[in-house]
């Protein structure tokens, strides 16, 4: 006799848990473009530049405010928290054949009427300087004295002009005093920016020391025809930071 054994049927594997889509990866975030002061990218304002006043030291002191460390670095080759005193007196004292200098602002179509609408700032953008030699050139290299140049650009204004500007009219101012050579210091690596003045200046001779490339440019009794370009947007050497400024004032960035 045979037995059969009958039960509950055993249940067959059990299918496991179906994979889920992965979700869709997410788009990157699109970035506005950058647009350098108030201006569309691609367009530059004309710049009115004009002699500095001696009742210009908040204006001035304000402009190296609104610049950023970076800036102030490449002009003054130091981190000075200010205008360096005896550099703002001299600008401030009113004497062009000691020290003159000049500030920039955007001007034509398209210029806001105030400029308060962008940032509340209604002051210059741009500062310039070309100080007289204080007899630190060597007499057996240069028959004459040599003029120390400036420039600072407040960042988002840089690259529009407004060195180009500032030099053009320092250069004018200085000819009419009869100063017949010029020069500008920049950080190793910046060589690019005495390059771009050489074009607009006779080059005359070109030196190294620990820290700065300095180059020394005739001042001819005429603007090169680059140099008339200055006031219409195009750039001017240093612009990119304004690491450009004259040797003497080398002490103002340690200070």
């Amino acid at each position: 006799m045979t037995t059969v054994i009958t039960g509950s049927p055993q249940p067959g594997p059990q299918p496991g848990p179906q994979p889920q889509p992965r979700p869709a990866p997410e788009p990157p975030p699109v970035l506005a473009p950058y647009a350098p002061g108030p201006y569309a990218p691609g367009t530059a304002p004309r710049w009115r530049v004009d002699a500095v006043r001696p009742q210009d030291g908040a204006a001035l002191a304000e402009l190296f405010a609104r610049c950023s460390a970076e800036t102030v670095r490449l002009r003054f080759f130091g981190q000075p928290r200010e205008l360096p005193r005896s550099y703002l007196d001299a600008m401030l004292a009113g004497r062009p054949e000691s020290h003159d200098a000049v500030v920039a602002y955007p001007q034509g179509p398209g210029v806001p009427e105030s400029l308060a609408e962008h940032g509340g700032w209604t002051g210059p953008v741009g500062l310039g300087s070309l100080a007289a030699a204080r007899g630190g050139a060597d007499p057996d290299v240069y028959p004459c004295p040599v003029g120390e140049l400036g420039l600072l650009v407040v960042d988002g204004w840089q690259r529009l002009g407004a060195g180009a500007a500032m030099l053009d009219a320092l250069f004018d101012r200085a000819r009419t005093r009869g100063v017949r050579l010029v020069s500008a210091s920049v950080l190793p690596g910046r060589r690019a920016l005495l390059g771009a003045l050489g074009r607009r200046l006779q080059p005359v001779r070109m030196t190294r020391d620990i820290d700065a490339l300095t180059g020394v440019y005739r001042l001819g009794p005429e603007r090169r025809t680059e140099a008339g370009n200055g006031g219409r947007g195009q750039d001017g050497p240093g612009e990119r930071g304004h690491g450009e400024r004259g040797p003497g004032e080398r002490r103002h960035g340690r200070g």
